[in-house]
């Protein structure tokens, strides 16, 4: 018998992008990767918006919520890759779940890293880790135009160099009610 133990969730659905309506107050090169983003604004999200979003994201995680709960966008913003453009190694602190919503993509370049990665480094070596499938460092989920990745905000992901992508990307927090 396998157990895999302390799994980490990441939930992937379908998300109509044209529904989603954020009032940006423009876009900065931000990050040490200089990529264009509107996350050092504080943007709004029109209600219908938000609510269509959280609905898409309570959906696909609250049947792992084991109370009555609320869901909360904290903050959102949209990013825009243009020819080589990335995001370096990062996490969303002070967030329980965070998103990516694919609103433009020609493939999704989000990696994730294993949570446990620095453990694994310390005690296995890489010609014994390329043939232990059960030791993943990193994932590069497969994502299309219209989708929604959620994930825990403690888990590390970068975005490797991009060509003409658009994504909106936030965070949540749960609140039990």
């Amino acid at each position: 018998m396998k157990l895999d133990l302390f799994s980490v969730p990441i939930y992937i659905g379908n998300i109509d992008v044209d529904k989603i309506k954020i009032e940006h107050k423009g876009f900065e090169k931000t990050w040490f990767s200089q990529t264009k983003s509107s996350h050092v604004y504080k943007n709004k999200i029109e209600n219908d918006s938000a609510s269509f979003i959280l609905n898409c994201i309570s959906k696909l995680i609250s049947k792992d919520i084991s109370a009555p709960h609320k869901l909360e966008i904290t903050n959102i913003w949209e990013n825009h890759y243009l020819k080589n453009d990335f995001q370096e190694r990062h996490v969303h602190p002070q967030s329980h779940f965070s998103f990516i919503i694919y609103k433009k993509v020609i493939n999704s370049n989000t990696i994730f890293y294993n949570p446990s990665l620095n453990l694994i480094d310390a005690y296995y070596d890489f010609k014994l880790l390329k043939h232990l499938n059960s030791f993943d460092q990193t994932i590069k989920p497969e994502c299309r135009t219209g989708q929604i990745i959620i994930f825990p905000s403690f888990i590390e992901h970068m975005v490797v160099k991009n060509n003409d992508s658009i994504t909106i990307a936030g965070n949540i927090n749960i609140t039990i009610v």
